[in-house]
């Protein structure tokens, strides 16, 4: 079966009253999918920002980017800037040693130095928590995974293990596979998700550059980029099977998924869930985001955890979200049954309803006027007039890289890096249509229909269509 689960059979009789305890479920991969894919990508070259960046964009994927420290901004080579684009666009920054020495194991020392580097430069949620080593070899498992998650080899082929690895992960976490792409390895992007997908695992591929694009230092084995394009399209197209993630993400799901406990109890007409576990430790608090389904007898529910209201859907006698552990109960109610602690208007308001609430100019996103060459702007009249958000938005993510606010593959609006931070979003006619808050690393906050959409995150403002 494609989950881990927790039947809790319990019955509760109190008097004429009785309270049947619900199954729950968590899934195997996100969104109950039968496989996860990773896309990583070695050195730093600049075809990482104008090749990579812009296809993965187009689909709505993250990959991980292995960041040589010494080599940004060398020739061909990407800059801080460009890393810091990667990682305001939600993509896992890693590392891949300062020095890449040629043909010889990274240097003890790197280990901790490269990560200490990437953290002072890039703000990330949970900063560098991914090790991709120079010529596939660990400097040492024990120093690598006191400073990591995931250390990643090449092939596990090379290594005597298995390409594709299991739903619970390799048996050595500094020792994670990832297939070598291009002229040296594979281009059969889609047959690996094929296997991956029939095997219940993870495939993970490991890129240098492209044969077009800037590609710097990164020379070993380019990769045809029509190719790689064509297996995220592959990707998209069965994306109720495949879960395209960074490498250091799917391993956080992995680990909390195996330590997770999941309590649920019923009163009235509610149903309270409690999603914990106790791996926290001093590289991350594994609070990345697990997909649960419960039962439930509801046509309609609205789902919170912690008083934040958070995406689902009923299918099947089964409500479905993601939730964060140990983030706070997780209520499933009645749709409608109470207004949001944050904000009674939090539900989405029907498209053609006048009584649409619309933000006032306390809270308008979009900020009174704009000066722009055709003359001034009125923003609250024109909002999605080019010269009221392009350049703030630009400042913003080179400013405040840490947030990153995109278009998810599943067609969601996803903030990431925003803990504890209120989030609103807004349509194009300036409507608010949800109103949440932050509560772990990434987080589905709205979906609906196409569109041009503003996201309020604490004082930032982000454009997403969907």
């Amino acid at each position: 079966m494609n989950y881990k689960k927790i039947s809790i059979a319990a019955l509760i009789a109190m008097g004429s009253s009785m309270v049947f305890a619900q199954d729950a479920e968590i899934a195997t991969w996100a969104g109950f999918r039968k496989a996860a894919v990773s896309f990583t990508f070695d050195d730093g070259p600049q075809s990482d920002v104008g090749v990579a960046l812009p296809m993965f964009e187009k689909y709505g994927y993250k990959a991980t980017f292995n960041i040589v420290t010494g080599w940004v901004g060398g020739q061909g080579m990407i800059s801080w800037d460009g890393v810091k684009q990667l990682a305001s666009s939600g993509h896992e920054i890693a590392s891949h040693s300062d020095s890449h020495p040629n043909g010889q194991p990274m240097p003890g020392n790197e280990i901790a130095s490269s990560k200490q580097t990437l953290n002072s430069k890039v703000q990330q949620k949970y900063g560098c928590i991914t090790l991709a080593y120079p010529n596939c070899d660990t400097p040492g498992d024990s120093q690598v995974l006191q400073n990591y998650v995931v250390g990643r080899i090449c092939n596990g082929s090379w290594k005597g293990g298995s390409d594709i690895m299991g739903k619970d992960g390799p048996n050595n976490w500094a020792a994670v596979s990832a297939l070598m792409t291009g002229n040296q390895g594979t281009s059969d992007f889609k047959g690996n998700m094929q296997k991956a997908v029939q095997q219940g695992g993870w495939v993970a591929f490991l890129t240098h550059g492209f044969t077009t694009g800037t590609n710097g230092y990164a020379t070993y084995s380019p990769t045809d980029a029509s190719t790689m394009e064509g297996s995220l399209q592959y990707a998209q197209q069965n994306d109720k099977d495949i879960w395209v993630a960074p490498m250091g993400h799917v391993a956080m799901y992995i680990k909390e998924r195996k330590a997770a406990k999941v309590d649920v109890s019923n009163s009235g007409s509610s149903t309270t869930v409690k999603l914990t576990h106790n791996i926290k430790d001093n590289i991350s608090n594994y609070d990345y985001p697990l997909t649960l389904k419960v039962k439930t007898s509801l046509s309609k529910a609205e789902v919170t955890q912690a008083g934040a209201k958070l995406e689902s859907k009923i299918d099947g006698g089964y409500v479905y979200f993601d939730a964060v552990p140990n983030a706070g109960d997780i209520v499933i109610a009645g749709e409608g049954a109470g207004p949001s602690p944050e904000s009674s208007s939090s539900a989405e308001p029907p498209q053609s309803s006048s009584s649409e609430a619309k933000s006032s100019s306390s809270t308008n996103p979009w900020g009174p006027k704009s000066s722009s060459s055709k003359g001034e702007v009125d923003c609250n009249a024109n909002p999605f007039d080019p010269s009221c958000h392009g350049m703030a938005i630009a400042a913003e993510l080179q400013n405040d890289f840490g947030l990153s606010v995109y278009r998810s593959s599943d067609n969601y609006i996803v903030v990431g890096g925003a803990q504890g931070m209120s989030i609103t979003v807004f349509n194009s006619l300036g409507h608010q249509v949800r109103t949440t808050r932050g509560l772990g690393a990434v987080q589905k906050v709205y979906t609906g229909a196409k569109g041009v959409y503003i996201v309020k995150v604490g004082g930032k403002s982000f454009k997403v269509k969907l």
